[in-house]
């Protein structure tokens, strides 16, 4: 398939016509050409080779983080062409008219240092109370820069300024409302309110003059997170989206639930704090803050919501 085709094939199947004629409009080079086409034909005619290095600095990565403490699944992936189409139209649209972001600077040689998730890599954990182990080893393997003046100075660490391998911008944590951040913000990390409800940890290191992105988040954000992201993050055009973000919302405060309840057990099992007696009660120690109405009130909620969204359905 010829450039063109794919191209047109292409636009159309990802619904970036719009997009696509937007930038047109204001976007093209000295030669009259239109950029955004001339920028991603030279990534397409040039990403197949790089996409090998790329897979290369992955498993080497892998082979870096294989010790990593309390990781339940490790998923890694280099992006795929059509993905990374996607991405280079959409970053350099939403900034289009803002000349001092740096995606409104991609071109088909620098985009490789500008994004940063060519290489992704997930680490799942079982509890989120273990965030802090498997975030000291991450910086273990990927320290800070020696002047952390850089990172003010920097949206993002360059290559040629990094060691072999740094943090190569503030790790940042994405929370759902009412969450407690204290934690991650003594720690230093960046807090981000997501109001979808998504958790996660997000790094991006400097690995092998390469930017990889590393997401850790608990079993239970990830079964969340996955679903969303299958079925209703960017599929506004579905017939069935209000539908699906409705369950997702409920879904959202069930996994939620689920995670701090086996951060409870988790607790109790280490502590003892709750044992088992003779007559089929339980005793609680003295010290043991065992607070069961925030679980009442939240299975309340999820209860109405369901019912909510039991009486919409026709």
């Amino acid at each position: 398939m010829n450039w063109k085709q794919y191209w047109s094939g292409f636009i159309t199947d990802k619904k970036l016509s719009d997009k696509i004629h937007e930038m047109n409009e204001v976007d093209m080079d000295i030669n009259g050409r239109y950029q955004i086409e001339e920028i991603c034909h030279k990534i397409y005619t040039g990403y197949d080779s790089y996409k090998s290095e790329l897979d290369n600095v992955r498993q080497e990565l892998l082979k870096k983080i294989e010790e990593f403490p309390g990781v339940h699944l490790q998923t890694s992936r280099v992006k795929t062409l059509e993905s990374l189409l996607k991405k280079v139209i959409e970053k350099r649209h939403a900034h289009l008219r803002d000349k001092s972001n740096r995606y409104s600077k991609i071109t088909g040689e620098n985009y490789k240092d500008i994004l940063t998730d060519l290489v992704g890599i997930r680490l799942i954990i079982s509890y989120r109370g273990r965030w802090k182990d498997l975030h000291e080893k991450i910086l273990e393997a990927f320290p800070y820069v020696s002047d952390m003046e850089m990172y003010h100075k920097y949206k993002l660490i360059p290559h040629s300024m990094a060691e072999h391998a740094v943090i190569a911008e503030m790790p940042k944590v994405y929370h759902a409302a009412g969450d407690d951040i204290s934690e991650y913000e003594n720690a230093g990390l960046e807090t981000h309110l997501k109001e979808n409800g998504y958790r996660s940890i997000h790094y991006i290191v400097s690995f092998m003059n390469t930017y990889i992105e590393i997401q850790t988040r608990t079993i239970y954000d990830e079964t969340w997170s996955d679903c969303d992201h299958n079925f209703v993050y960017k599929h506004d055009a579905h017939r069935s989206h209000a539908a699906l973000k409705e369950m997702s919302d409920i879904l959202c405060l069930l996994t939620n639930a689920a995670n701090d309840w086996g951060e409870m057990i988790q607790e109790i099992y280490e502590t003892e704090a709750v044992t088992d007696g003779d007559d089929g009660k339980y005793r609680k120690n003295q010290g043991f803050d065992l607070q069961m109405e925030p679980f009442f009130d939240r299975i309340d909620k999820i209860h109405y919501l369901l019912e909510q969204f039991q009486k919409r359905i026709q």
